[in-house]
């Protein structure tokens, strides 16, 4: 009989950001993340069609975590890096505005000192709340179409859930676990959250 599954702690020798499982099924597992600080950079792109500049957002915060911070500190990377993505409209109500918060996990030894970021860095310091997330993981070197069809597979798979409609599917969050010149055996999680108020 197979293992129970446990969460993944280190990853390639990288701290990973912490969670208990509460199920697994064979396509999705239900977690709890613990409420816990991340560096964050927010994008907005008013064309959800065009291409996202992740790597500008992902240097801004290499940038803070190898020593541009107002402490010159230096920390170790950790994963995931987890992007929470909503749509909104626009003021005007025409058209929408897609963002983009890529965030790195905050080293759980830094958690009450993280050095402040910059003025001028665009990284900001937040602390991400307690969030029950219903997560899909899958492989591959993940492009922006293949996170849109993880993640409308992993809404199909939960439809038939009791707690379906306390499911908020107005946000999703993308995890990329790997350096981008990893090419096997590469780890991408979606997840949606269950609503809080």
């Amino acid at each position: 009989m197979a293992s129970e599954p446990t969460p993944e702690t280190e990853r390639n020798g990288h701290e990973c950001a912490p969670y208990s499982i509460l199920e697994s099924h064979p396509e999705y597992q239900v977690r709890n993340y613990p409420s816990r600080k991340w560096a964050t950079v927010l994008h907005e792109k008013q064309d959800p069609s065009t291409e996202q500049p992740q790597n500008r957002s992902f240097m801004k915060l290499f940038g803070y975590i190898t020593g541009a911070n107002e402490t010159g500190s230096k920390m170790s990377m950790t994963v995931p890096v987890s992007t929470k993505v909503t749509t909104e409209e626009h003021e005007g109500g025409v058209g929408v505005v897609m963002k983009e918060e890529m965030g790195f996990y905050v080293p759980s030894e830094l958690q009450n000192s993280a050095p402040p970021p910059k003025a001028e860095q665009d990284v900001k310091i937040v602390t991400r709340p307690e969030m029950v997330a219903f997560v899909r993981q899958f492989g591959g070197l993940a492009k922006d179409k293949d996170w849109y069809e993880q993640k409308e597979q992993l809404k199909k798979d939960l439809e038939g859930r009791d707690d379906f409609s306390l499911i908020d599917f107005e946000m999703y969050f993308r995890q990329g676990f790997d350096s981008p010149y990893k090419f096997e055996g590469r780890k991408n999680e979606v997840f949606f959250i269950k609503k809080t108020e």
